[in-house]
């Protein structure tokens, strides 16, 4: 009975580890060991070892994506899941029409990025750009910019529409997960007295706090491995002040052909995303323990 159990449930997993190692392992493993190489994508593969690393953490176009990432990183997770969470939270709890703003919120995430990325690059445009024209109109036309050249403003134009983007995907699926809050737990710490705050804080979010780490996750492996917006904007540009690691490991591999240093870009995003994986894991498992 057992035996067969187990001849069941294998043969229901079998397709989807068959999938996941044909598209997720091999390619990643296949990444490491290129990364080891010095490789033009064509010709031999010569092994050098560290060095294609050790190459990259003195190159400083590398250090400068790696901090416009982790930036992206950092307003991402502040941005993103917060206001994710509160906004669901405020639909959940009756806001009239929710369903209609639920479709709203989460139109832009089926949207293709390159499209949201043409889409800002318009609004960000000097002459007549959107943004330029509501600054006007409310007699804020001396804050008005280049916001694509301006390199004070630069990265965090291009940012935007990224963190803007996935918004409502944190919407939509905190609003599922609201749904098992059971009702009775709400009303009854109304009874005791405890106000919307502390009842958001100390009992919707620890209920909910598996799928609140998840999101958590995906806006972290999101931000790591973006590329869109900021190839259709800027292409990175000038040099890398707007790049992010994706960009950087596209231009190193496909466009210098050096595919042995891009495979250690692309090491180095798997790596820092595992690690921080694991770090906010342990801070949830103390924090909610």
């Amino acid at each position: 009975m057992k035996k067969g159990a187990v001849i069941f449930s294998t043969c229901f997993i079998a397709p989807a580890l068959l999938i996941y190692t044909l598209f997720v392992m091999i390619p990643t493993l296949a990444s490491a060991y290129y990364s080891l190489t010095e490789w033009n994508g064509i010709g031999a593969k010569i092994f050098v070892g560290l060095d294609n690393y050790i190459e990259l953490f003195q190159d400083a176009d590398y250090l400068i994506t790696f901090k416009n990432t982790m930036l992206l990183v950092f307003y991402s997770l502040i941005f993103q899941v917060p206001v994710g969470l509160l906004m669901a939270y405020l639909l959940f709890r009756g806001l009239k029409g929710f369903k209609f703003f639920r479709t709203v919120y989460f139109l832009p995430v089926v949207i293709a990025p390159i499209a949201i990325g043409l889409m800002f690059s318009l609004f960000y445009n000097s002459e007549f750009g959107l943004f330029n024209q509501i600054l006007e109109s409310i007699g804020l036309g001396a804050w008005q910019k280049s916001w694509l050249s301006d390199m004070d403003v630069l990265l965090y134009a291009v940012m935007a529409p990224q963190v803007w983007q996935y918004i409502g995907l944190y919407i939509v699926i905190f609003l599922a997960a609201l749904q098992s809050v059971p009702e009775e737990v709400l009303e009854s710490a109304q009874m005791d007295g405890a106000g919307p705050f502390r009842t958001f804080f100390m009992i919707v979010v620890p209920m909910i706090w598996e799928v609140v780490f998840i999101c958590i996750v995906l806006s972290l492996t999101g931000s790591l491995k973006s590329f869109d917006h900021s190839w259709i904007m800027t292409m990175g540009g000038p040099g890398v002040r707007s790049a992010y690691l994706g960009v950087y490991m596209y231009k190193t591999a496909f466009i210098n052909s050096s595919f042995g240093l891009g495979s250690a870009i692309s090491v180095t995003i798997v790596g820092v995303s595992l690690l921080f994986t694991v770090l906010f894991k342990k801070i949830a498992n103390k924090t909610f323990a």
